[in-house]
């Protein structure tokens, strides 16, 4: 994509952008400031402004508003980065300790013995929505410890 100096020197964050892969977002933004559709390319707002000069005001006011828009993403992506350490830490904090071992198999033996209980003993038909219940709760307890030791990050331990 050919920029020439005009839209370089007036919005020079819009500018830089538009090679990359923020291109959508940064000519988007000078479109709407502008009244263009969004389908507008960086050469037709150039153009715009070459006919128009006195557009150039919103073109700069675009190129602001896109500048504190990457500034908002990048604390973002900082409060992200936090949040991931945070885990990490939490990971090695706790890979030596029994407690989740201990409730996954406690988890594990009152659902055997509770199918075994449900599978062998008579029970009343109005006790069917309880059991289903019951049944669905513990396995979902047993899928999240699943989950917690065979998951995507439990290499990370």
């Amino acid at each position: 994509m050919k920029l020439g100096g005009l839209l370089k020197s007036l919005a020079p964050t819009i500018a830089s952008a538009a090679g990359g892969p923020m291109a959508g977002m940064a000519v988007k933004m000078a479109a709407s400031k502008l009244g263009l559709p969004e389908t507008t390319t960086a050469n037709e707002i150039e153009d715009l402004i070459e006919r128009q000069p006195e557009r150039a005001v919103a073109l700069k006011q675009a190129d602001q508003d896109f500048k504190d828009r990457i500034k908002e993403m990048e604390i973002d992506l900082e409060s992200f980065k936090t949040e991931v350490e945070d885990r990490k830490d939490a990971r090695q904090n706790f890979a030596t300790d029994w407690t989740p071992k201990v409730f996954s198999i406690l988890s594990l033996l009152l659902y055997g013995g509770f199918v075994m209980i449900v599978t062998l003993l008579p029970h009343d038909q109005n006790d069917e929505t309880i059991i289903s219940l019951v049944l669905g709760q513990l396995s979902g307890i047993l899928g999240t410890a699943a989950a917690f030791f065979y998951g995507g990050s439990s290499g990370n331990k």
